[in-house]
């Protein structure tokens, strides 16, 4: 006989606090840097949840991320967001299933939102021009162009003065406008980060009333 096995819920949902929060349930490859950056964040009626990585990062790869987001219990109004990096991903035998993986995410009604070549050209973004990131060739470069201007940077410890609120938009603005003239449609040909785009719908689902000044210029 077989035993029904309940999925955690990230939120308990019978709070009258959270009951009519709008939910984000985010699963990554990366162990470190996405958690601790949306944990920064506290926006009215909306709950970002992401979902915990291994610190081994032996399960990292996309279909990792995937199954530990369908691990997660979630209701007909929560919105399940996978945000990938590139790098490793988008070349050679492995981006056939790399490909593969972002479709059936995305036929699940699940939004994935890639980085070319990591998650830290967002944070980058925060404080560089969206064409000063272009020619960055791989994840090494862009952690190096970020310890340079940060003078710091350990994705296991980030720094939320480091990312204050006028910066997120910044990022925003620039990460959209690279992301428009990017080529290669689902799988990008040149640096971006679609991370502007969960913070589209995040911002979108928040309180407009009390959403902090600097995000109300975002809204459409």
């Amino acid at each position: 006989m077989s035993l029904l096995v309940l999925k955690p819920r990230p939120l308990a949902r019978d709070s009258g606090s959270l009951r009519d929060d709008r939910l984000f349930i985010v699963a990554c490859d990366d162990s470190y840097a996405p958690k601790q950056y949306f944990n920064f964040f506290q926006l009215p009626r909306v709950q970002v949840y992401v979902v915990p990585t291994p610190i081994n990062n032996n399960r990292c790869h996309a279909i990792d991320v995937l199954e530990r987001l369908e691990s997660i219990d979630f209701s007909g109004d929560d919105e399940r967001w996978m945000l990938l990096d590139t790098d490793h991903y988008d070349k050679g035998t492995h981006l056939q299933e790399f490909t593969r993986i972002i479709k059936e995410a995305t036929e699940k009604g699940i939004a994935v939102a890639l980085s070319k070549p990591c998650f830290e050209l967002w944070l980058l973004l925060h404080y560089v021009d969206e064409g000063l990131v272009e020619t960055l060739i791989d994840a090494s470069a862009v952690e190096f162009k970020l310890r340079e201007i940060l003078g710091e940077y350990n994705k296991r410890n980030l720094k939320v003065d480091h990312y204050p609120l006028e910066s997120v938009v910044s990022a925003f603005q620039r990460a959209k406008a690279l992301d428009a003239i990017t080529t290669g449609g689902m799988i990008p040909l040149s640096n971006t980060s679609r991370v502007y785009k969960l913070w589209e719908v995040i911002i979108k689902n928040a309180l407009p009333s009390q959403l902090p000044v600097e995000f109300q210029n975002l809204l459409f």
